[in-house]
């Protein structure tokens, strides 16, 4: 019988645990981004500036905040980048304790970008895909 060198065992297994790292990294959830970070119930306001218009809504209450995030709770995330002629885009900055805390950019309820101020992982921030079913009403209410 022949025997396998050790060097491509090796070579294989870090390439498939690689490509394993990166596979789990791709996939991800709003939950996973942002609520699992923080108490939803210390959101004290979240700013939202619709790009077309600028006009800016700032919700402070506390059933409209639970309705948005109730919203974008179970939305599932592909890192991705936004490579498509956007028709509308609205910039919501989350605030927890009255601090900035997160920064987003939704485009066309499609695409998402996070940036959590209050971390320097690169998991923690970026552009997704959105790709489970989202239509973005409690954003796009606001605006009527």
């Amino acid at each position: 019988m022949k025997k396998t060198n050790p060097y491509i065992v090796f070579i294989v297994v870090f390439i498939i645990g690689f490509w394993s790292i990166t596979l789990y990294h791709s996939y991800n959830s709003f939950k996973n981004i942002i609520l699992d970070r923080i108490d939803t119930t210390e959101i004290t306001s979240i700013e939202i500036l619709k790009f077309t218009n600028e006009e800016k809504i700032i919700v402070d209450d506390p059933k409209e905040i639970q309705k948005i995030i109730h919203e974008f709770s179970n939305v599932k995330l592909k890192r991705s980048s936004a490579s498509h002629k956007t028709t509308e885009t609205y910039w919501i900055s989350i605030r927890v304790n009255k601090a900035l805390r997160f920064g987003m950019t939704l485009t066309d309820t499609n695409f998402l970008h996070i940036i959590d101020l209050a971390s320097k992982n690169k998991y923690h921030s970026g552009g997704f895909k959105i790709t489970s079913k989202y239509d973005g009403e409690s954003i796009t209410s606001l605006f009527k």
